[in-house]
């Protein structure tokens, strides 16, 4: 059984619902605006704009959706980051080339957003994006991003360094221009104004809020990315003994004083982004 799932307008919702009127069956989902099933595929339309593909055979049923919904693929470039919103870990910025044959590719992974992926599945298919489609990756420690910090820098400056780093490393990879797709984190006047004294800045960039939803180039650099990111995760815990947890819940608060314990401040300065609140609310000495 394959799965694919494909993010549509609300307006994009209403053709599809049309185009499926007579292939619907009785769904007893209320999230779901409707469930067809059309050449051994079920289609289960989300009234939050997810529609999810399931059968032997998706691949043929996805085609004709993007026709019904003039949606044509073409080549880009995608950038994204993962680990800003954890305490402990790096941070990842990859930037990815995909051309148009390999959107099919990606399709068939069923590449979607990361967040939406658990990290077993993260796993699985990460590598073998990484192996086939060409990318940049760049992975920020704690320790240097606690460094930049403390020079001034905050998180959107860091970012758009990276970012602005790793896209010109992938486009120098290619022959032709594509258009540049970036997951939009602060407005493209603060972005420029964050790397204006860079010496190399690519400035032809299309910002997007929800930028997976838009080109499949930002979904599978934000896959990698989290794959470098858990791979990272994996050798700090390993040496430490400990399973460090993701994110900046209670329980990472918790976690943040037994390291300290152990480590110390400097320990800490290693592992995690010291500006957090989760840290500087503690009264760490």
């Amino acid at each position: 059984m394959k799965h694919y799932t494909i993010s549509v307008s609300q307006n994009e919702l209403e053709i599809l619902q049309q185009v499926y009127q007579y292939h619907t069956i009785e769904a007893s989902n209320p999230y779901l605006l409707f469930h067809a099933v059309h050449n051994d595929v079920e289609i289960l339309a989300y009234k939050t704009g997810k529609v999810l593909l399931q059968g032997k055979e998706v691949t043929p049923e996805l085609i004709a959706i993007k026709q019904h919904l003039n949606r044509e693929d073409y080549a880009a470039i995608g950038s994204d980051e993962v680990g800003t919103g954890d305490v402990f870990g790096p941070v990842v910025v990859c930037s990815l080339y995909a051309s148009s044959d390999d959107i099919e590719y990606l399709e068939s992974l069923n590449v979607r957003d990361s967040k939406n992926m658990s990290d077993k599945q993260i796993i699985q298919i990460a590598p073998k994006i990484a192996k086939k489609l060409i990318h940049s990756l760049l992975i920020l420690t704690p320790k240097k991003y606690n460094e930049l910090v403390r020079k001034g820098m905050n998180m959107n400056k860091i970012k758009a360094l990276l970012h602005n780093q790793a896209i010109i490393k992938t486009s120098s990879k290619l022959e032709n221009t594509v258009p540049v797709i970036l997951d939009q984190f602060c407005t493209p006047q603060l972005y420029f104004n964050y790397i204006k004294d860079e010496t190399l800045i690519y400035r032809d960039i299309d910002f997007h809020v929800r930028a997976e939803q838009v080109h499949l180039s930002v979904a599978a650099a934000s896959i990698i990315a989290r794959y470098a990111y858990l791979v990272k995760m994996s050798e700090y815990s390993e040496k430490l003994g400990i399973e460090l947890l993701k994110g900046a819940s209670k329980d990472v608060d918790t976690q943040i004083k037994e390291l300290h314990q152990l480590k110390g401040m400097n320990g800490l300065n290693l592992i995690a982004k010291m500006n957090f609140k989760n840290i500087t609310k503690q009264n760490l000495v």
